[in-house]
């Protein structure tokens, strides 16, 4: 368990606080492009790290993300007319430019140098994969943005999804951290309908992993941040079925996936300190993804503006006890929401001196040391994983069988094998 104090420097995202510094060291989403597809469109509210912004595309084409409210009288810049250059507030014609500078205070009179004394809060943005992306943090900090490898892929290869979760980015992040949970969380009863319903996602080998439900868990600390390997037995003698996932801080993971199947990768984007959006990134390096299959396996379809589902904690997310006789071990529809449900039935931030730890919970307990400590390292000014030139972000994660003698680290070498048609990795082929 946590201390009261740890679990406030785990869960608080706000202006000054440790771990809303360490978030603001990174290139983290926004929002999505949908939202601001229109030059001189409406601009849209964006929460993010306890700070209310807006995003807006002004008539030129440029993006851009600053604080919501005016700093002239506190109006809310979300009325504001979208111009070319900025924004300009509805109250007395301030006018703020995508880089915080006040361009015009109509007025103020000719002399005043008021305007070229202060500045609006706004910051960098970057647009890539159907997100707009920003960096919040110190000038001098600013890292390399980072070229994950899903960015440039074409449509109908990428599915972006964001999700509002009303809970902590916490709770949700650690289910990601979690080996064990699918076996209970997102078992269906019947093999034929489960195997179905993840092949037509493009995710087949999920049905796999059911066999064993405590796989041994393996954790190692990597320059991005963290690898975590879930080892678990099978029927056949000297065989392992072998899940890994690759964590890139701050918030970023690379799922599992199997052999030629579709890949996702999550982000865990604080809204504030209480509730957050999950980003859902589907993709497809060889083919276009089954969209429809998609949304019906996770059930996260989402849209503008407020990007819910239906599932809430009032009606206990849809939840069909009769579903939980044959059909699904939750009596929750879809995994995305399956996995809410539990996240938000915990409250908006969960009180972990009340845990009681084991040893499923292996990743859960290593994650929180390693961020506690970066968060020192930072105060130190230390560099920090996956902010230096010499990055590498082109990683994906593994689900695959492989001999039980073979390090759970090999597993993607393992997987990029059989994909390739081969039986295993070439260079051990080369030694037999």
């Amino acid at each position: 368990m946590l201390t009261s104090e740890d679990n406030k420097r785990l869960t608080q995202v706000g202006p000054g606080t440790p771990l809303g510094n360490f978030f603001r060291r990174y290139w983290i989403p926004a929002a999505v492009l949908e939202e601001i597809k229109e030059p001189g469109g409406a601009p849209v509210r964006v929460g993010l790290l306890g700070e209310k912004l807006v995003a807006f595309r002004d008539p030129d084409g440029e993006p851009g993300l600053m604080k919501e409210h005016c700093p002239h009288r506190g109006a809310s810049l979300a009325y504001g007319r979208n111009e070319s250059g900025g924004l300009r507030c509805l109250y007395h014609g301030w006018k703020m430019a995508h880089n915080g500078s006040i361009s015009d205070m109509p007025p103020e009179p000719p002399e005043s140098r008021m305007k070229d004394v202060l500045k609006h809060t706004a910051y960098p943005v970057q647009e890539a994969g159907g997100i707009l992306w920003t960096y919040m943090g110190p000038a001098e900090n600013m890292p390399p943005f980072p070229r994950f490898p899903w960015l440039d892929l074409p449509e109908g290869q990428l599915l972006v999804v964001k999700m509002f979760q009303d809970n902590n980015y916490l709770q949700g992040l650690e289910g990601d951290l979690d080996p064990a949970h699918p076996n209970y969380l997102h078992k269906d009863f019947d093999e034929e309908i489960a195997r179905q319903s993840w092949s037509g996602a493009g995710w087949k080998s999920i049905s796999n992993l059911m066999s064993d439900g405590a796989p041994a868990i393996h954790v190692e600390e990597t320059p991005q941040l963290m690898r975590v390997g879930a080892v678990r037995k099978t029927d056949e003698p000297g065989v392992a079925y072998v899940r890994t996932t690759e964590w890139v801080a701050p918030f970023y993971t690379h799922i599992a996936t199997g052999p030629n199947e579709s890949q996702l990768f999550k982000a865990w984007l604080p809204i504030d300190d209480y509730s957050c959006f999950t980003f859902y990134i589907h993709y497809d390096t060889r083919k276009k993804l089954d969209v429809p299959a998609i949304y019906s396996n996770w059930g996260h379809r989402t849209q503008y503006p407020d990007y819910r589902t239906p599932h809430t904690l009032e009606n206990k997310h849809l939840q069909d006890r009769k579903m939980m006789v044959d059909g699904n071990f939750s009596g929750v529809s879809g995994a995305a929401v399956q996995d809410r449900a539990v996240q938000e039935s915990m409250g908006a931030i969960f009180d972990r001196t009340q845990e009681h730890l084991g040893t499923s919970d292996k990743a859960v307990i290593f994650y929180r040391r390693l961020i506690l400590r970066k968060m020192r390292e930072m105060q130190e000014g230390k560099p920090l994983p996956a902010t230096t030139d010499e990055a590498n972000f082109n990683l994906r994660a593994a689900s695959v069988y492989m001999p039980v003698d073979q390090p759970w680290q090999e597993a993607v070498r393992w997987i990029e094998a059989q994909e390739a048609g081969l039986k295993e990795p070439a260079s051990m082929e080369l030694k037999g």
